[in-house]
């Protein structure tokens, strides 16, 4: 009997059960954390920043981890029900990868769930009992070879198996027969992601062919088409095997909303304001005009003026010593910003104004308004 295909959020589609690993991350509940860019494979379509790819960096979603606190200070910041494990590519550090497994398997929350995407599809059966011992829930391959004994040796210790690879535009036959062979040894899901341009790998794309299927968005033409029709044999052809189409709208407009929901939920301060539509906080700021650079005794002039001639209580403003500016309830800046300019001492400039930032460790600015 044929099964159905569903279509989920963020037009993503779906034939079988949706794996925990993405239930989570629909959720916005999953931090990523990119292990290192190291990674053995060429992938052309490989999507990674320049900054990352190729660099033994470790990240905590936007975080450069430095400690172990660094990791902990982001699960509790998105309030973090699991993590997916990523890079490069997590085996190629397989002792950090076991020393973070076991890390956020001590987090107190319960059904703590990590998945982890290797593209090793020959890993030894002692590495992956190693990991499995380490607490790891769930595996992704990203197959490269024809040499597949280490997804058999994943199936065999009991850790849940996928496949996860892209939808190049025109191998709809070629993802055909990796579905077969994954069903046939017992994997359980197979992720199929829309295939998107970055500015690291557009020239390899763009040299083969590809194109964008519009002006305003990342996903490559073709890909979707290419996805969906795997998608339909599957209900013909597969009967256990679980098909995850997970488009480039979903990755953006779900899973990315969803956690910065979360984040600036539990880390908005008092003197921040959020945007009406969008995951967005709106905070005031006085700081140097574009490409300067105020020094720590003007801050201290600025906030002394703050709280003695403005009687601005310390709970509404704050020094941010990182980009050396001052931050200020926006309705109270409004009030103040003309007034501020001719108190402050003379000497240095400052700009004033509001802005819109993402609630992520660093504050992405998608707006400044000068007052």
């Amino acid at each position: 009997m044929a099964r159905a295909i569903k279509q989920i959020a963020g037009d993503s589609l779906l034939v079988g059960k949706l794996p925990m690993g993405c239930r989570l991350c629909a959720k916005g509940s999953k931090m990523v954390l990119f292990v290192t860019g190291l990674c053995d494979s060429t992938c052309y379509y490989c999507p990674l920043s320049i900054e990352k790819a190729g660099k033994d960096v470790t990240f905590a979603d936007e975080i450069p981890v430095l400690s172990d606190s660094d990791v902990v200070s982001e699960l509790d910041a998105i309030g973090a029900k699991g993590s997916g494990f990523s890079g490069g590519d997590p085996l190629c550090r397989v002792e950090r990868t076991l020393h973070y497994l076991k890390l956020l398997k001590s987090v107190p929350t319960p059904a703590f769930h990590i998945h982890l995407y290797t593209s090793k599809c020959n890993v030894d059966k002692a590495t992956l009992k190693k990991l499995r011992n380490a607490g790891l829930d769930e595996i992704r391959f990203h197959p490269q070879t024809d040499d597949w004994t280490g997804v058999e040796n994943a199936v065999a210790t009991g850790i849940n198996v996928g496949l996860e690879v892209p939808a190049i535009p025109g191998t709809a036959d070629w993802l055909q027969a990796l579905a077969m062979r994954a069903e046939e040894i017992g994997v359980s899901f197979m992720n199929i992601n829309e295939l998107e341009a970055s500015e690291s790998n557009f020239q390899r794309i763009a040299a083969l062919g590809m194109r964008l299927g519009s002006m305003d968005a990342s996903s490559v033409a073709g890909s979707r088409e290419t996805a969906k029709e795997v998608m339909e044999w599957g209900t013909q052809n597969l009967s256990k095997l679980s098909l995850h189409y997970c488009s480039a709208r979903f990755k953006d407009a779900i899973q990315m909303r969803n956690r910065l929901e979360r984040r600036l939920k539990r880390t908005r301060r008092p003197f921040e304001e959020r945007d009406d539509s969008d995951p967005l906080l709106i905070l005031g700021v006085v700081r140097a005009p574009h490409g300067q650079r105020l020094d720590m005794p003007a801050l201290s002039s600025i906030q002394d003026a703050l709280r003695s001639y403005f009687d601005v209580p310390s709970r509404l403003m704050n020094v941010d010593t990182k980009r050396m500016r001052i931050e200020i309830a926006p309705w109270v800046l409004t009030e103040i910003a003309g007034e501020l300019r001719r108190t402050v001492k003379q000497g240095f400039e400052i700009e004033v104004g509001i802005v819109h930032e993402y609630p992520t460790w660093d504050r992405l600015q998608t707006l400044f308004s000068p007052l």
